[in-house]
């Protein structure tokens, strides 16, 4: 039982800790300024990226240990709501207890639309390793 939780849940662990240190353990003066012409702001598109790399790790791992089949429930709950509840709790981190970082509802926003967006991106994951199972039986 515990091989199979560690089988699921390094790659995810992983990306979340670098997650964790890039928001929470990295001085606001040692994070380079990029400025795009665009009308979201950077670091919300970072937020954005980071939590879609993470709900993918985690979702991808999934479906490809279970070869498609998979529990849809299992894959919202373990790989979209985990990662939303993480992102939410680092903001309240940062918050409170990292001097010179600040908890933002847009950053968890990006967060929870990170996460979200990779459903789709999940779904057809699983859809391809189920056909592709098929044709090898065909």
């Amino acid at each position: 039982m515990l091989k199979r939780i560690f089988k699921y849940t390094w790659p995810p662990a992983i990306v979340a800790v670098i997650i964790f240190y890039l928001c929470c353990l990295i001085p606001t003066n040692d994070i380079p300024d990029i400025e795009l012409d665009f009308f979201i702001p950077t670091d919300k598109i970072v937020h954005f990226v980071m939590y879609f790399g993470l709900s993918v790790v985690a979702s991808f791992n999934y479906i490809y240990d279970r070869k498609g089949k998979i529990i849809i429930l299992k894959l919202v709950a373990f790989a979209i709501l985990v990662p939303i509840v993480y992102g939410g709790l680092i903001e309240i981190l940062q918050a409170e207890y990292f001097s010179g970082r600040s908890g933002d509802w847009y950053d968890f926003l990006a967060d929870v639309l990170g996460s979200l967006s990779t459903l789709p991106f999940s779904l057809w994951f699983r859809h391809y390793l189920l056909n592709r199972e098929l044709e090898e039986v065909l």
